[in-house]
């Protein structure tokens, strides 16, 4: 009568030796194309753009001594109004910072402002626009982990409704962050990329991480 074998072969033990050690080495997922991705959180907006708002003037953001340099609000007035344009929600007038002082004598606005006499009126008159959008640069880190945040909110010029409000401090220390920052750059990325990931270039140029933010911030806008 043949026995039965109380320990496993030498065979068994190699391949699950093998197995095991193979778990160390299998590649995990990569969070820009898995997730968990950063969905804005505070925002409130009407359910659709009014078929009446055809073209948004897109004014030059304003901070409140955060100390940012002219060069640097320039920078991020194109992103935003590049970003703006790609979101094909309007046609968008941006409106510089020179242009906007001859306006309203100062080259930006708060969007918590108090709006000047006739206003509305003075940037529909230049720009052709049926709503406006504020925007307030409220944080702002060049050095990693990045930040940035911002306030706006679209106004419609006719009867001054609020159509879309947001508020939000995006950080490159939130890892959801980190994976739609990075999820952004290789959805721009053309097929023919060079070797190796360059999606985490993102999290150390405050320009790129700011064209996300921007990115970010106008899908949160009504849909059409």
């Amino acid at each position: 009568m043949t026995r039965p074998r109380l320990f496993p072969s030498l065979a068994f033990i190699v391949a699950a030796a093998l197995l095991l050690s193979g778990c160390d080495t299998l590649p995990k997922p990569d969070g820009a194309r898995t997730g968990p991705f950063h969905i804005p959180p505070n925002v409130k907006a009407v359910p659709r753009l009014p078929d009446t708002v055809r073209r948004i003037a897109l004014l030059p953001c304003a901070s409140e001594d955060l100390g940012l340099t002219e060069d640097t609000l320039r920078d991020l007035d194109r992103i935003l109004a590049t970003a703006l344009i790609r979101s094909a929600r309007a046609e968008v007038a941006p409106v510089g910072r020179d242009a906007f002082a001859r306006i309203v004598g100062r080259p930006a606005l708060l969007s918590t402002a108090t709006f000047p006499s006739d206003f509305l009126t003075r940037v529909a008159d230049r720009t052709g626009a049926d709503a406006i959008l504020l925007v307030d640069v409220t944080a702002c880190s060049p050095y990693p982990p990045l930040v940035l945040g911002l306030r706006a909110r679209l106004v419609k010029i006719s009867g001054r409704e609020q159509l879309w409000n947001f508020d939000n401090i995006v950080s490159a220390a939130d890892p959801a962050v980190v994976n739609s920052a990075r999820a952004h750059v290789l959805q721009r990325t053309p097929v023919t990329k060079p070797p190796g990931d360059l999606s985490y270039t993102v999290l150390q140029n405050p320009l790129v991480f700011a064209d996300y933010v921007a990115d970010a911030t106008w899908s949160t806008l009504p849909p059409r």
